[in-house]
């Protein structure tokens, strides 16, 4: 038997890869199909673990034959998603609309009922937060999840819109140059040298503009550079609220309130997954500068 803490790590790439799986049934018809072989290996991966768990030699099990020898539910429907991959992988025939969201449907059956008979765990709460390494990051997703299941949705929001500050913090950190400035900094303020008269107001007025500006540019150009999907980022901005850091404090506040009266559940499970997304695309590509080591 597996230990618990790495049954649930598994668990929790198991669930990884079926997320994605989901993400790509849910896209155009054109490319939606890739999803039959994403589910098909999350499934496989969870058959391999449960064999593990059960001390089931399967060195030599064919897909279906897991069915022979484990406690497992929804056989024929396996084995239909199966006969579909094979289909697409070796034989190039593309799957139907409607056999996409069987696939998907069968596969969330799957994991809900054999995940609770072979683990004893219900796979809604196998949390995919355990793979994310960025500690502040994770602790207030882990909170907002918990405020969303509550309806705290103003206070999910909140969380989710610092998480995101802190894991771009939490990254950057340790990515500085000699100069001790982080690399992912792309513009300053413009600033006038003397003091302004009353007929300099308007030249005010513009260098505000410009900053505020540059300072949209910067946040654009930041995203981009990180790898992070901006049009997701565009949604997410457009739900979450401007927040400023207190330099006394290092709490962060609200500096642009949003009405959240129309925001529902999903909109703030998208937050979530957003964030969660983020996370794991950054800490796949995580270095430090060697010539300079945080103290």
């Amino acid at each position: 038997m597996i230990d618990k803490e790495i049954l649930i790590k598994r668990l929790s790439i198991v669930k990884l890869l079926y997320k994605t799986g989901l993400e790509q049934s849910k896209q155009s018809e054109s490319i939606s199909f890739f999803s039959i072989l994403t589910f098909h290996d999350s499934i496989e991966m969870f058959l391999k673990l449960a064999s593990e768990h059960k001390g089931v030699k399967s060195d030599k099990f064919s897909f279906i034959e897991y069915w022979n020898h484990l406690p497992l539910t929804l056989k024929e429907s396996m084995n239909n998603l199966n006969s579909r991959r094979v289909n697409l992988k070796h034989r190039g025939l593309l799957p139907a609309k409607i056999e996409i969201e069987t696939s998907r449907v069968n596969a969330s059956d799957f994991f809900e009922q054999n995940t609770l008979s072979i683990f004893g765990l219900n796979f809604s709460e196998i949390s995919l937060f355990e793979l994310i390494k960025f500690k502040k990051t994770k602790n207030l997703l882990i909170s907002a999840q918990k405020k969303l299941i509550s309806s705290e949705i103003e206070n999910c929001i909140f969380d989710v819109a610092v998480s995101f500050q802190e894991l771009l913090s939490e990254y950057k950190e340790n990515k500085l140059d000699y100069r001790k400035r982080t690399l992912f900094n792309f513009s300053k303020s413009i600033r006038l040298d003397r003091n302004p008269n009353n007929n300099e107001g308007q030249l005010i007025d513009v260098v505000k503009q410009m900053n505020n500006k540059f300072s949209e540019i910067e946040n654009t150009l930041e995203v981009i550079s990180l790898g992070i999907d901006f049009r997701k980022y565009s949604k997410f901005t457009m739900i979450t609220p401007e927040l400023y850091k207190e330099i006394s404090t290092g709490n962060y506040v609200i500096h642009n309130q949003k009405y959240f009266e129309e925001i529902c559940s999903e909109d703030c499970q998208f937050l979530i997954d957003f964030v969660l997304d983020c996370s794991l695309k950054l800490q796949d590509f995580d270095y430090e500068n060697p010539n300079f080591k945080l103290s």
